[in-house]
Formats: C-alpha cells, sequence, structure tokens
C-alpha cells in the first residue's frame, strides 16, 4: 500500500466504558481493553487511512494503573516505593511499585490472548525522561530533578528497560511491528524552571534546551542500538515550543508530536516562531504527530488548517500527519500529581476521531 493520508492512534491510555449492550467482559480489565482496541485500531480504516494500534500504558483502574507508575516500571535496575507525596525512587521495592510491574506483565499475558494473529504496528508508550525526573523522588524527598547523577542515568535506565519491554511485546505478540511513544507531559515545567522543590517556597533552577536535548539523545541512541527500532519507530511527544523542538530534531528524533492547540497564536512572534518551527521540521522530512483532543477536535483541526495556510502551505502539505487523540481535561500543574482517571482517553473520543478521519484524511486530498 502506498503511504497513507493519515494514520490515528491514542494517546497510550484507554479508560474502557461499561459495554451498551449490557453484556459482561471477560473480568480482566487489559484483556477486554486490549480487545476492543483491536477492534477500533487493529485494521486500516481505509486504503488511505491507517490506524496505530497501542498497548494501553493505563486503564485507570486504580492507584498503580497510571501512566507514571507504569513507566517507572520500565526503568531498568530500579527500585522505588510511593509515598505520601508521590513516587519515590531507589529506596527499595514496594507494594505499590510491585504492583505496577505485575500490571504490565498482566497487560503482556492479555496481549497474547486478545491479539493473537495480529500483524501490524503496536505501540509501547512511556512517560520520557525529563518528565520522570520531575515526577518522582529522592530518597531524602527531594526531586530527582535535583540529582545530577539520576538525572544523566535516566535516559539509559529507559532505554535499557524499554528495549526489555520490546523483545516480551514481540514475543507475545509476533506479527507486531514495535514502536515506542515518549509522552514528555512535563519537560515544559522543567524548561520553565516551574517546578517545585521539596519545601513548595523555591523552584528547580531552569534547564536549557540543548541541556534537555542531550537526555532526548541519549535515550534515542541507545534504545535503537538496544532494540533495532528504526527513527520512524520512535515518537517524541512534547510541547509546542520552539526552542525544545529544535532541540529535538538536533538530538536527532525524526517523529515528533505537539499539540497545535497549546502552540501561541499565529499572529504573536511567539506564535509565529513556534509555527515556523513546526513548519521547517516538516519541510525537513520529520513526522508530524497532531496531538488533539477529541472532545475540542473539529475546532482545534480547523486552528490547524488556518495556521498551516496562513504559513503559505496548502493542506496537502500536512499529507502523511498522524492524529493522536489526546483528552485536555484539567491536568495537574505539578508533575508528579498523577491526572484523575477522567483524563484517560476513553472509547468514545477514540471513536469520535476515527469518525472525523475520513473528512479530514479528504481534505488533505484536495
Amino acid at each position: 500500500m502506498s503511504a497513507p493520508l493519515l494514520t490515528v492512534t491514542g494517546d497510550g491510555t484507554f479508560r474502557v466504558a461499561p459495554d451498551p449492550r449490557g453484556l459482561e467482559g471477560t473480568g480482566d480489565a487489559a484483556l477486554d481493553a486490549l480487545v476492543r482496541l483491536r477492534s477500533l485500531l487493529g485494521d486500516d480504516l481505509e486504503e488511505q487511512i491507517a490506524a496505530r494500534l497501542y498497548l494501553p500504558a493505563a486503564l485507570g483502574t486504580e492507584s498503580a494503573d497510571h501512566v507514571l507508575p507504569a513507566s517507572l516500571s520500565l526503568l531498568a535496575g530500579t527500585t522505588g516505593d510511593l509515598t505520601s507525596y508521590g513516587w519515590r525512587l531507589g529506596a527499595g521495592t514496594s507494594h505499590a511499585w510491585q504492583r505496577a510491574r505485575e500490571l504490565a506483565d498482566r497487560l503482556l499475558d492479555a496481549a497474547r490472548i486478545a491479539l493473537l494473529e495480529y500483524s501490524g504496528p503496536l505501540v509501547t508508550t512511556t512517560l520520557g525522561p525529563l518528565t520522570l525526573a520531575a515526577a518522582t523522588f529522592l530518597p531524602s524527598g527531594e526531586r530527582t530533578l535535583a540529582d545530577t547523577g539520576a538525572l544523566r542515568d535516566l535516559p539509559s535506565l529507559l532505554a535499557e528497560g524499554l528495549a526489555e519491554r520490546i523483545a516480551l511485546v514481540t514475543d507475545r505478540v509476533p506479527g507486531a511491528t514495535p514502536a515506542v511513544l515518549v509522552r514528555e507531559d512535563g519537560v515544559g515545567a522543567v524548561h520553565r524552571g516551574a517546578v517545585p522543590t521539596a519545601s513548595g517556597y523555591r523552584r528547580h533552577r531552569a534547564l536549557a534546551a540543548p541541556e534537555i536535548g542531550a537526555r532526548w539523545q541519549t535515550l534515542r541512541e541507545e534504545l535503537t542500538a538496544a532494540a533495532g527500532l528504526d527513527a520512524s519507530g520512535l515518537t517524541l511527544a512534547l510541547p509546542a515550543d520552539a526552542d525544545l523542538i529544535a532541540a529535538a530534531r538536533t538530538a536527532g528524533w525524526r517523529s515528533l508530536a505537539v499539540s497545535p492547540a497549546a502552540a501561541p497564536r499565529l499572529e504573536t512572534s511567539a506564535g509565529r516562531r513556534v509555527w515556523e518551527t513546526i513548519a521547517d521540521a516538516r519541510e525537513s522530512g520529520v513526522e508530524l504527530t497532531l496531538v488533539v483532543d477529541p472532545a475540542r477536535l473539529e475546532r482545534e483541526l480547523e486552528a490547524f488548517a488556518g495556521a498551516w495556510t496562513q504559513l503559505g502551505y496548502a493542506l496537502a502539505d500536512a499529507r502523511g500527519t498522524t492524529l493522536l487523540a489526546h483528552p485536555r481535561a484539567e491536568r495537574p500543574q505539578d508533575p508528579a500529581a498523577e491526572p484523575g482517571r477522567a483524563a484517560l482517553l476513553g472509547e468514545q473520543g477514540l471513536e469520535r476521531l476515527l469518525r472525523a478521519a475520513p473528512a479530514w484524511a479528504e481534505r488533505l486530498e484536495a
């Protein structure tokens, strides 16, 4: 098949709704979620609209069933526990930490059943190393972000753990083409110097974009070497920030995900710089993923179309992009605060994206 006009996927989470027909599931939340996801994303929608299936990193069934603990479970050779103030690294393995790993193993076991004879892309999702540094704590109670050694080691630990997980994925689902989505949800706060210290009265120093980019480069290089993935199999989701997008490109990332709705307005100097950076990345061959909120889908796609054409491009120049459904519900400002279950992608949101995809593909083709 020729390159698709459009690809659709989700943010790596999935909140399973009750069956509208009143039918009961298997009783295994992971198995039920994968069965539903396969029915939604297991096949391309049309000849020119591809779908990208993913393993849900969070179902929201319990405190350990969220993206942050799921990502921590990937860190190679790392222990930790859950305290009153958040997830702590290196203090011994607690029940909550072990539970996060059990849920990850259960998901892989469910994949063997739900994805039997499946052939196609299969994405593993994780938070990125800068977000993990801002969202976790040291045994002292301070943020991991404060420890330069830990900050240096996190990309390598994450790369090693991801490579191990991908090997297990391909063992459970032999027909899968593995891919990775790295979500740097908290890197904007790290870059702005907005992450609070343990006292709450000060903020950790801001990290410059080149310093952040160096961590991303380590993760990309070590992950591609260990897991055998090419650049197109790795997507970095990051804020609509010109300096961070430029840092990601310098670090060698060839697939970037940004939210058009989070970008400043094109009419402002900051907005023009962001949009021109996005357009320049696209022109240079970077694969572009648009992160969209299903509840505001039409409005956000129109905003992208407006800014894109104002820059002098035709919508046809955006062919080959991906739409990634990600609810933009009210989110905690502190990266250590895990969003509630309502912030996870629901089945209705994913269905809304799938219904809108053909009309958007037609506009790209025109």
